[in-house]
C-alpha cells in the first residue's frame, strides 16, 4: 500500500455508482463503484476480479474514460481494482449536438457537398 507521501497526484475519495465494459471476447458490462480518482487513475469497486492488463471504458456523465487494469486485490466483499487511465473524451453531448446539426443540412447533402452514404441503396447498386 502507498502512502500518501510516495503518490505522484493527490488522491480524492469518490463514491459514484457507474457501468463499466472490459473489452475482450466478447466484452462485458459491469457496474462498479468508484472509490476514489487521481489525475492518472481511478479505484474501482467491483464484485468479482479482473485480470491485470484488462482494457476497458468507463462511462461518466459526458466523458468516456479509457484505461487499463494495473491491479486488483480482494476486500472484505468485493474487489478493488486500480486503473491507469489512458484517454478521456469529454463533452461528448457537444459534440453529438455538432455532428447532428452537420448531418441534418437542409438539402439533405452534407455542408460539404459529398452525398450521404444509403447502406440500402448500395446494397442494391451492389446486386
Amino acid at each position: 500500500m502507498f502512502s500518501m507521501s510516495q503518490r505522484r497526484e493527490p488522491r480524492f475519495n469518490a463514491e459514484q455508482s457507474v457501468w463499466i465494459t472490459l473489452f475482450g471476447e466478447p466484452d462485458i458490462r459491469l457496474p462498479a463503484r468508484i472509490k476514489n480518482v487521481s489525475a492518472r487513475g481511478i479505484g474501482l469497486e467491483l464484485q468479482g476480479p479482473v485480470a491485470i492488463g484488462t482494457a476497458l471504458k468507463l462511462e461518466l456523465d459526458d466523458s468516456l474514460l479509457l484505461g487499463e487494469v494495473i491491479y486488483c486485490r480482494q476486500d472484505e466483499a468485493s474487489f478493488y481494482v486500480g486503473v491507469e487511465l489512458e484517454q478521456a473524451l469529454c463533452g461528448l453531448a457537444d459534440l453529438a449536438l455538432a455532428l447532428r446539426a452537420f448531418s441534418d443540412s437542409p438539402s439533405g447533402d452534407s455542408p460539404s457537398g459529398l452525398q450521404q452514404f444509403d447502406p440500402v441503396k448500395e446494397r442494391r447498386y451492389q446486386n
